[in-house]
């Protein structure tokens, strides 16, 4: 069996199958993809307090219907307003070590989706200027989000390959064909027996499904493990 130590933030090993006579190699690679985004998430909640259960509603119905005006008049369609969370609850406050009941607290959350960027300065403004409203977070995103992942793991293959060509050069052997292909990490072949692994030295943690805005761009990454039949 021979070993190879190479260097860099992947997953890499080497062994040799004495019936089948081929060595494999293993490796982990990452693709990113980075674009402008085109659409954005707010989350929004609202809450009403009332000692009157059905004051409490009327006040909370009344917020929701502004907002959802409000938002008609920046073009968002109802497809794109999403009550996400509802509560009526009791709420009290502890005071001289006993609890007083402040009302009932009827909330709710609502996830808005805009995808015209244009108009967010604006909309986004006279959100924060209802005092009626909390606004949570504002997330950027990108209609076409699938594609655009479909693109990092290309790129991830992409970039498998040309480390896979670097090794090539330092080895024996000058011809690799892949032999399996996962985003999850790969056992050892069924033809290969008591396989040996070493795994390098790895400091990257990467949540696949997690999204990140680097200097205005919605980031993709993915990442994909390739073995490599070496000849």
């Amino acid at each position: 069996m021979k070993r190879l130590i190479f260097i860099l933030p992947a997953l890499m090993l080497i062994s040799c199958n004495p019936k089948n006579d081929y060595k494999t190699i293993l490796l982990k690679a990452t693709g990113t993809v980075e674009i402008a985004p085109d659409e954005a998430s707010i989350i929004i909640n609202a809450s009403c307090t009332d000692r009157d259960i059905n004051q409490a509603k009327a006040c909370l119905i009344e917020i929701t219907s502004g907002l959802n005006e409000n938002l008609s008049e920046f073009g968002i369609q109802k497809e794109d307003i999403l009550t996400t969370n509802v509560n009526l609850n009791k709420e009290y406050s502890w005071i001289n070590n006993s609890e007083v009941f402040n009302g009932y607290r009827a909330s709710t959350t609502t996830s808005v989706r805009v995808r015209n960027l244009n108009n967010l300065d604006e909309l986004y403004s006279t959100l924060l200027g209802n005092d009626k409203l909390s606004i949570g977070s504002l997330t950027y995103g990108h209609s076409k989000m699938d594609s655009i992942n479909n693109l990092a793991y290309i790129k991830a293959l992409e970039s498998a390959n040309k480390t896979a060509d670097q090794i090539l050069d330092q080895l024996p052997e000058k011809n690799k064909s892949i032999v399996q292909v996962s985003n999850l990490e790969i056992e050892k072949s069924d033809s290969r027996l008591n396989l040996k692994y070493e795994r390098l030295a790895e400091n990257e943690s990467i949540d696949k499904s997690s999204l990140t805005i680097n200097l205005g761009n919605v980031v993709a990454v993915q990442q994909l493990f390739v073995e490599y039949k070496i000849y």
